[in-house]
Formats: C-alpha cells, structure tokens, sequence
C-alpha cells in the first residue's frame, strides 16, 4: 500500500471512530457512509487497514488514555479535544501495536492528521504525547497488553 493510501486509511478510521463517540453509530455504518463520500471508493486495502486502525484503536482505548494522561502536564484528560484524544488513540494503537509500521511513521501521520482535522496547536500537542509514548516505549517502560 502506497502512503497516500496508508494516510486514506488512516482518515478513514479517524472519521468512523469519530462517529462512533459523536453519534453512537456502528462502526460498520459510519465506515459505510465514509466511504460512499469518497465517490471511487478506496481499495480493499485501505479498508482493511482502516478497520484493522478502527479495532485496535477500540482495543486499546483504556490503555491509551492511560498513557496520554500520564503525560499531562498541569492539564486534565477532560480538557483535552475529543479530536485531540482519538487522533492520539489512533496514533499510539498503530505505533505500539502494528508491527508493519514504523513507530516515527505513526507520529509524523498523527501530527499531519492533526493539522487537517484538530487546531492550530494541535500538531505540537499531538508530537509531544506520541513522542513521549515512543520514548519510554524505547526505555522499556510501557507494558504493552496483548
């Protein structure tokens, strides 16, 4: 799968996890919807790795939030964006625990996708949580669940 297929998938299971926490729709209903809108439709790769983002980010959610409050500084979970929390869910689901991919590749396409969906600060926000996560991922201080 080529990048600009990977960053598709990517997209598309932000956009269906989104629906998901917003409106309380199935997965399978908002990844349906998602990909009507894209007129051609993606590849089934795309749509296999955007569900495979979409069960992994479920999966592990609690873990993630976990981590992403630990390294709040001075800031509650609750006042971080939803957009924020999800970009970051996706971000670390894909980097600690989807081998195919390089974990810097997942924070590079985590803080672009938080320049087109999140807000001006979001990117800053989002490198530092996911390279925070990276680095003590180095140091053998995250535990990581099966």
């Amino acid at each position: 799968m080529s990048r600009k297929e990977k960053r598709l998938a990517r997209v598309v299971a932000l956009q269906a996890i989104y629906a998901y926490e917003v409106a309380g729709s199935s997965l399978e209903q908002s990844m349906g919807v998602i990909i009507d809108e894209l007129g051609e439709g993606p590849s089934a790769e795309v749509k296999l790795y955007s569900d495979r983002l979409i069960c992994l980010t479920i999966k592990y959610k609690e873990s993630s939030d976990g981590l992403i409050a630990d390294r709040l500084k001075n800031w509650e979970m609750k006042r971080v964006s939803l957009m924020d929390r999800l970009i970051l869910r996706l971000g670390i689901s894909e980097m600690l625990h989807e081998d195919s991919v390089p974990p810097k590749v997942s924070i590079v396409e985590g803080v672009e996708i938080a320049k087109l969906f999140s807000t001006d600060d979001s990117s800053r926000f989002v490198n530092g949580i996911l390279d925070s996560v990276y680095n003590d991922s180095l140091k053998g201080l995250i535990k990581l669940e099966k």
